[in-house]
């Protein structure tokens, strides 16, 4: 007798997430009462199990359970109002819904808020279908047969999902009369990975096969549905929940025995069955069993595909007998990206193994070191070309830093930190920075950075383009670098130019810190240049209205107004009408009397009323008299 394991048998990622999750919750409870939100799984030997263990099933939340205890969400989930009970409550949850329900959940939610009606193909009285519905408010219709789509009433919108353990071909079905019965339909094909790929390769193993054994739960809907699958196929196909149910008798006969397990099916039961099915003819089964499963170490590169991932961890079939999970530490270089900018699931993906062994089954990959291997060729390159590369500065050493570029610890002296010396290396740490490499030695692993000579060759490129597009009367803008007391310097696309105090604004100012500071952005104009000095004159007071323009449309002769008292001259007084307008009260308009000099009546920055006797726009001359206000 020859003996055929099916390669997807056994626990898919969300049941052994769930029981590993909950082995885990045990260890560390402390004393507190560890509940499951019904049996975790459709297993009975494990439920069993975890009772010796001392959890406990509940169907609902009663009083006594408080806020010392742990609930475990088993990877079917819970409907929305369950989980917010818990919550509400103060208990500790343990959330272990399979990530591949928990995107149905959040597919339903959104489209129900957007007044979608909802349509899941599956079982209403499985317990993710009615975990899903409760995302909608168990409003949904659930269908398990495409008959039933051609009774439905007519909807505006449709949103169309699936349990994740439905058959692949009703799924098809069902999509098909709902697509031709409405006319607005959003389909979301939710079977997971795991489920249809079982029920694909059940599909080919029974066909080869004299006899077909499927493992698991008699309540396990999964394991119905690979054991109806099988049945199509191979006639001789039986259900079994353990090896107590094995018959020798109707599998003595078969040269060929394909067997299968579902998804709550762990590996200890398969085992069983194999060990006890050795019985029946001389075969080293177990040696098989083992064979089916690749060997690996330690620093293999392996390629494996990417069946589910949340924020913080990627997990990956590699064709070994436990998954591997790549940290998000271990997958990127760059932690501001999101794990789903990054990967997609069925993605093939290229890892190296860390460990065989996490502690709790899981096989330890890093993606990051295999690009590492590949990126040396990207530095050699950056070298050979004189480009620069991207880099981040992990650690401040002794004499510069460490600059990780492309997963490769490269070393930065303090001098070429920047353009100019820099004696706290700290502020840099965990800066992203572009690097030119002057320094490249692959064979001695040893590559020197500098951020300095990417800087010098940016600014060179910006002075070249910059003097390249220049013109006199051209606008800018720009960014106010420093300041001093004849002027402010602004950089306009990495060269430097000089507003002189005097094009600073058209009112007259003590310092330009009245006007500008450092860090603010401007609009400049190019007053004058000269490359040879490398010297740029900007004007700021040019991209305003020039305020003896506007004057005629603020004022007109007659008008009374306050002004400000500026300076004086033998002859008068002089004031400002608005900032950049200035007039002038000549002595004997000042008052009534005589008066020996404007001081003796006036002090400078009082304010006193006017009226306007002479506006000349042309040479920028405004007349007033104050002893004509009262006449």
């Amino acid at each position: 007798m020859k003996i055929l394991l099916d390669k997807n048998a056994g626990f898919c990622f969300g049941v052994k997430n769930a029981v590993a999750q909950t082995l885990k919750t045990i260890k560390s409870s402390n004393g507190q009462k560890v509940f499951t939100y019904g049996p975790l799984i459709h297993n009975q030997q494990v439920i069993e199990n975890l009772r010796k263990m001392g959890v406990i099933e509940i169907e609902s939340i009663s009083d006594n359970i408080d806020s010392n205890s742990i609930i475990i969400i088993r990877s079917h989930g819970v409907p929305k109002s369950i989980l917010e009970k818990m919550i509400s409550k103060g208990i500790n949850v343990v959330n272990c819904t399979c990530p591949f329900v928990s995107r149905i959940h959040k597919i339903v939610e959104e489209k129900y808020n957007d007044h979608y009606k909802i349509l899941i193909a599956g079982d209403e009285n499985h317990p993710e279908v009615i975990g899903i519905n409760g995302w909608c408010n168990n409003e949904a219709i659930v269908i398990d047969d495409e008959k039933k789509v051609d009774k439905l009433s007519y909807y505006d919108k449709i949103c169309l999902v699936a349990q994740t353990t439905f058959s692949k071909n009703l799924w098809h079905r069902i999509k098909e009369r709902v697509k031709d019965k409405f006319k607005d339909v959003e389909v979301f094909d939710t079977i997971c990975n795991a489920t249809e790929n079982r029920q694909k390769s059940v599909t080919e193993l029974a066909q080869s096969v004299d006899a077909m054994i499927v493992i698991g739960g008699f309540n396990s809907s999964n394991t119905k549905k690979l054991y109806e699958i099988a049945k199509q196929f191979c006639n001789d196909t039986y259900h079994i929940e353990t090896a107590k149910d094995l018959a020798k008798e109707k599998l003595i006969k078969a040269h060929t025995v394909g067997i299968t397990a579902g998804a709550s099916t762990p590996d200890w039961i398969i085992k069983e069955v194999l060990i006890k099915m050795q019985d029946f003819n001389n075969e080293n089964i177990m040696e098989e069993y083992e064979k089916s499963f690749r060997s690996l170490y330690p620093g293999e590169t392996v390629k494996g595909t990417v069946i589910s991932f949340n924020d913080e961890e990627v997990f990956v079939n590699i064709g070994y007998k436990a998954d591997g999970i790549i940290k998000k530490e271990d997958l990127t270089w760059d932690m501001d990206l999101e794990i789903s900018d990054i990967v997609k699931i069925g993605d093939e993906i290229e890892v190296k193994v860390v460990s065989i062994n996490d502690g709790e089954g899981n096989v330890v990959l890093s993606k990051k070191l295999v690009d590492a291997e590949k990126n040396w060729y990207k530095l050699e390159y950056a070298y050979n070309e004189k480009i620069s590369v991207p880099g981040v500065i992990k650690e401040i050493v002794k004499g510069g830093g460490i600059v990780e570029v492309y997963g490769i610890r490269t070393f930065m002296p303090a001098s070429l930190f920047d353009v100019k010396y820099v004696s706290d290396l700290e502020g840099y740490k965990n800066n992203k920075i572009n690097v030119k490499i002057i320094e490249f030695d692959k064979d001695n692993k040893k590559v020197v950075v500098s951020r300095k000579d990417y800087l010098l060759e940016e600014k060179a490129k910006k002075e070249n383009e910059f003097w390249a597009n220049a013109e006199v009367g051209q606008k800018l803008v720009g960014e106010v670098k420093r300041i001093t007391d004849f002027g402010a310097f602004v950089d306009v696309g990495g060269v430097d130019g000089l507003i002189h105090i005097s094009e600073l604004s058209y009112t007259r100012i003590n310092h330009p810190a009245e006007v500008v500071k450092p860090g603010d952005k401007v609009e400049v104009v190019i007053l004058a240049l000269d490359k040879e000095k490398n010297k740029i004159s900007l004007g700021l007071k040019q991209t305003m209205p020039e305020p003896w323009s506007t004057i005629e449309d603020k004022f007109k002769v007659g008008d009374i107004i306050d002004v400000k008292v500026l300076r004086f001259a033998p002859f008068g007084a002089f004031v400002e009408v608005i900032p950049g307008v200035d007039g002038l009260i000549h002595i004997s308009q000042i008052s009534d009397k005589r008066i020996a000099k404007p001081s003796d009546v006036l002090q400078v920055n009082q304010i006193v009323k006017a009226k306007i006797i002479d506006i000349n726009v042309p040479e920028k001359k405004l007349s007033l008299s104050m002893k004509e206000v009262d006449q």
